[in-house]
């Protein structure tokens, strides 16, 4: 028996224990960190801090600090949630998971999808829904899935479904980059808005992977596995790239340097850019690199980009809550499709964005093994640029501005503006990320997190299998196209 190392038994028990009982901190939480991200951006770096530009169009009566005691209460409940994501009962589950090769979901048979393909039908996320199923086996237990992750091997190594964004207005923070790497997620590093500076995109990886080491320091302390599992977090630090082999290759130099291992090779319309940039990231940093790679928008470019040696793809152009290039550009939203048909070709995991967070169980058994996230999960929240600092307007509500990528604030940070101030190919509105105001909640990150958690369980809970790849496996498939009147029948009413 080693010592020090609780049987798997004793470790179940002591997760039990401690997701069940409030236990209180002994020590405030420092707030000297927090402090420095909580101004406007002209005083922070490389973190964002609250930003406001001329073309926001919010009402904005006034600027307001969290008070202390409730930023306190706040960095309670986080510290709670990172403890409990990361309980060596549910590291030990990371671990199975690691030793484990991804296989990628294999074809299924579905009506619905057939049906719709026949009939030349593009079907977007919101038309399908799943059939509940597995009355033939034993119940399965959402505790015991909330132990279990849900994990996948999400290209090099296992970590949750959810993949943090390339969008600024949530992730342009050490905070919310490094909690979501901590709650063992990917999270995009973005290369827009005041990160469109490789520089700063650098130097921003640095901040969060100090924030790692003293969130470690923290979480971790007298751990045995402290080390190995700061790095499973620095591993999920993933910086976005153009698809520009010139420009991406600066880029991930930079990064590189900074200490990033994973990058995004991210490019938001059709081209050969992205599979020329991946080969281009492969030679120059051999099979050390973990690279994602998209917008795939074709069976046949996935192909090539995971020949060219992508270890995962991002699909989902559009579709997105602020997100209007699918009106501009007249396209269809019609990612489903894509996942779907990429069964039995692809071997590589596949992360989706573009509306798949408000579909999370159909998102997976559609095929996908990641949902990108934004807004839902740190909108509005302590982490998200801005810290503590957050705008009041004329209700008292208070928020924090959040635009798509291609917003009018982001166009405008980018330099894409023409002569007169116009920004140039606006394709994302600029709306109010608020904060939460549900009684016994605080706005951190990691309790929505928990929550996207959870609705990635329930997806497993009622079609009666233990993980992602159980969903994948479904034969037939449970999805469903459903109704207007179905869509309001599920939701209250």
């Amino acid at each position: 028996m080693n010592r020090g190392r609780k049987s798997l038994d004793q470790l179940k028990a002591d997760f039990d224990k401690f997701k069940e009982t409030k236990t209180e901190e002994k020590e405030s939480p420092d707030l000297v960190r927090w402090n420095k991200l909580s101004r406007e951006s002209q005083s922070v770096y490389p973190s964002q801090g609250l930003l406001l530009t001329p073309y926001d169009y919010l009402d904005i009566k006034s600027l307001v600090m969290l008070p202390a005691e409730f930023m306190e209460k706040t960095l309670h409940l986080r510290r709670f949630f990172l403890k409990l994501f990361n309980h060596p009962y549910r590291i030990h589950f990371l671990n199975q998971v690691n030793k484990k090769n991804f296989e990628g979901p294999g074809k299924v048979d579905c009506l619905a999808i057939d049906a719709a393909a026949k009939s030349g039908l593009s079907l977007s996320i919101g038309d399908l829904a799943a059939a509940v199923v597995g009355a033939d086996g034993e119940r399965v237990s959402r505790s015991e899935r909330y132990a279990a992750g849900p994990f996948v091997k999400l290209g090099r190594q296992a970590r949750t479904v959810f993949v943090g964004s390339s969008s600024p207005d949530v992730w342009n923070s050490a905070a919310a980059i490094a909690t979501m790497a901590a709650a063992h997620c990917l999270a995009g590093i973005p290369r827009n808005g005041l990160t469109s500076d490789p520089g700063r995109q650098a130097d921003l990886a640095v901040e969060a992977l100090d924030f790692l080491e003293e969130t470690a320091d923290q979480i971790l302390a007298k751990r045995l596995d402290k080390i190995k599992v700061l790095n499973y977090w620095k591993r999920n630090l993933m910086g976005t790239l153009e698809a520009n082999p010139e420009k991406a290759l600066i880029r991930a130099k930079a990064l590189w340097k900074a200490g990033v291992r994973t990058f995004r090779v991210y490019s938001p319309e059709p081209g050969t850019g992205v599979e020329k940039t991946v080969v281009i990231l492969r030679k120059q940093f051999g099979k050390e690199a973990e690279i994602f790679a998209g917008e795939i928008v074709e069976v046949g470019q996935a192909v090539k980009v995971v020949e060219a040696g992508a270890d995962g793809l991002f699909v989902g152009i559009g579709g997105g809550g602020r997100c209007v290039t699918g009106v501009r550009s007249g396209s269809a939203v019609d990612w489903p499709e894509l996942v779907w048909k990429m069964r039995g070709k692809i071997n590589v995991p596949i992360v989706v964005e573009g509306g798949a967070s408000d579909h999370v169980a159909v998102t997976l058994l559609l095929g996908a093994s990641g949902v990108s996230v934004s807004r839902i999960a740190a909108g509005g929240t302590i982490e998200s640029p801005g810290g503590a600092l957050y705008c009041m307007d004329d209700g008292g509500k208070l928020f924090k501005p959040y635009g798509g990528e291609a917003s009018a604030r982001i166009k405008y940070l980018d330099g894409k503006v023409l002569p007169f101030d116009i920004p140039s190919f606006v394709e994302g509105e600029t709306a109010k990320a608020e904060m939460s105001y549900v009684e016994f909640v605080y706005p951190t990150l990691t309790y929505n997190l928990h929550l996207l958690f959870e609705d990635a369980i329930l997806a497993m809970v009622f079609r009666g299998v233990e993980d992602i790849a159980g969903l994948h496996k479904l034969n037939p498939s449970p999805l469903r196209r459903i109704t207007s009147s179905g869509d309001f029948q599920r939701k209250t009413h």
